[in-house]
């Protein structure tokens, strides 16, 4: 048999109260296609996308890779629109931030850049890299 601690009314009602700013957490990134995958999901294709940024100009070790899943882009991925290297400014709902993974030995390593993962994106596409 399990037992909970009972919440007050007070704090249930706290726990609900509208906030004076927006809770959607929304960001902006804009940078290259890292990596772009076709990957065959529970329900049907997706593609999986990686996109890296400099959030600090000047600085070459901020580097950040953006992480974010959709179906809408498959079409244009068959078709060759999402070449590694092209200019992409991304828009999401931030849902997680991870620096670290663990090993298969069970150790915490840290990741070389760290990744942060949207949902709810929309990509605005800039021009493919020239080939050489």
């Amino acid at each position: 048999m399990t037992t909970s601690t009972p919440v007050s009314t007070s704090a249930a009602v706290a726990q609900q109260a509208p906030t004076r700013w927006a809770d959607s957490n929304s960001v902006t990134f804009t940078g290259r296609v890292f990596n772009a995958e076709l990957v065959e999901g529970r329900y049907g294709e997706f593609v999986a996308m990686d996109v890296i940024t400099r959030p600090v100009q000047d600085d070459d070790s901020s580097q950040v890779v953006v992480h974010f899943n959709s179906s809408a882009l498959v079409n244009f991925f068959k078709a060759g629109g999402i070449p590694t290297g092209r200019v992409v400014t991304v828009t999401g709902n931030m849902t997680g931030v991870q620096a670290t993974y663990t090993s298969k030995d069970g150790l915490i390593v840290p990741l070389k850049r760290a990744r942060v993962l949207l949902g709810e994106t929309i990509c605005q596409w800039g021009p493919k890299p020239s080939k050489k």
